[in-house]
């Protein structure tokens, strides 16, 4: 059964029993636990595990590397220039090879350890949306509660009709049935979460230690992104090893075929403009994807303002309710109603923080080392 079906089938029996299936309550410390995901990531582990092997190819070449020079050697002057070719190569590629692995692999593992971190990051303020609507609804819900307890007292003291009484109850059931949704869908992002951090799955938290918002994003020119990423990726670092690679090979093939007519040199030279093709690939389709990051948060920091302003508005509407409730022209309902607003403006305004910090992040790390192994050639050797 794979990791997919395990988890489905988790999620259903929780939904399926009570919320006691969920191990006590602790402090999740996000940051902490990312460290400690990336850690026993699969692919950084992998990673690491091919560095390794890629070091012992490299201890092997160079042994052997002995048994082909003793060859050469021996052969001296007698050997054609196809063999002696094959013993150079023997004595000089297969060392070189492992080296760009183990180059390879080192960055790969880099670029495993920020996507698990995106990962992680991505899920966590999923979560702090949910815990956020979570808390809205119980507010709503107490309000519906205690609007329907008041009611009933009235009602026994012949001061509430019987469709005043209905109503209530009705507004009481639905607020219960929307916490109850609401409660469901945080505790599957809870689950989630655990899932990424390689943690228990049922367990739960208490608290939520870190926030993840970005009041007043600081965004560079798009050039500057550019720039870095061209620096930094790991898919430019790698090509652009391979190509010092490749033109190591080409010149042990010089040295024995130095004619550029000569089909063996024509390989060679091949092998290195292939390998420079590929690296200009990468500079016209990474410039667009940072384009498209760049853009997603500069967007999202221009409609930041107006969050604000929604929110300083549902802000003023709550301080003049108050005022007129304390006064006593106000019903409860709509204090309370003015209160879920203002509740509500504070959820959308912070979940839009967290849309801006996810972006910035995501532009970050695309101008680093990068986040998608999906995107490294691992055949390139």
């Amino acid at each position: 059964m794979n990791k997919l079906k395990i988890f489905t089938a988790a999620v259903l029996i929780a939904f399926g029993t009570s919320t006691s299936a969920f191990a006590q309550g602790s402090t999740l410390d996000i940051d902490a636990s990312i460290d400690a995901a990336v850690k026993d990531s699969y692919e950084v582990k992998s990673a690491d595990i091919s560095v390794r092997q890629a070091q012992n190819s490299y201890d092997q070449a160079v042994k052997n590397a002995v048994n082909y020079a003793d060859q050469l050697d021996e052969g001296g002057d007698n050997l054609d220039s196809y063999t002696r070719l094959t013993l150079m190569q023997g004595i000089s590629n297969p060392s070189k090879e492992a080296q760009f692995s183990i180059y390879k692999y080192s960055n790969i593992g880099k670029v495993a350890e920020s996507q698990v971190k995106l990962s992680a990051y991505t899920q966590y303020t999923a979560l702090m949306d949910a815990k956020d609507a979570l808390d809205l609804e119980n507010q709503k819900f107490q309000n519906a509660k205690e609007q329907y307890d008041a009611v009933q007292l009235k009602s026994n003291l012949g001061m509430a009709s019987p469709a005043d009484v209905k109503q209530a109850e009705v507004d009481y059931y639905s607020e219960n049935a929307n916490l109850n949704k609401t409660q469901r869908q945080y505790d599957l992002a809870v689950m989630k979460m655990n899932q990424i951090l390689n943690k228990d799955i049922y367990t739960k938290y208490d608290v939520l230690l870190r926030d993840k918002i970005t009041e007043s994003p600081y965004i560079r020119s798009y050039d500057d992104y550019v720039n870095d990423a061209l620096k930094n990726r790991a898919e430019i670092l790698n090509a652009q090893e391979n190509i010092n690679l490749k033109k190591f090979e080409y010149d042990v093939i010089k040295g024995i075929f130095p004619s550029k007519y000569d089909t063996m040199n024509q390989i060679g030279q091949y092998n290195v403009d292939q390998a420079g093709d590929a690296l200009d690939i990468l500079k016209v389709d990474i410039p667009v994807e940072i384009n498209s990051l760049y853009n997603d948060l500069k967007n999202k920091t221009k409609m930041l303002d107006s969050k604000k302003d929604a929110l300083a508005l549902a802000q003023r509407n709550y301080d003049v309710a108050r005022v007129k409730y304390n006064a006593g022209v106000m019903s409860k309902i709509d204090f309370d109603a003015q209160a879920d607003d203002l509740k509500s403006s504070q959820n959308d305004l912070k979940s839009f923080q967290r849309d801006i910090w996810m972006a910035q992040l995501k532009l970050n790390l695309a101008c680093g080392i990068g986040y998608d192994t999906s995107k490294l050639n691992t055949s390139v050797n």
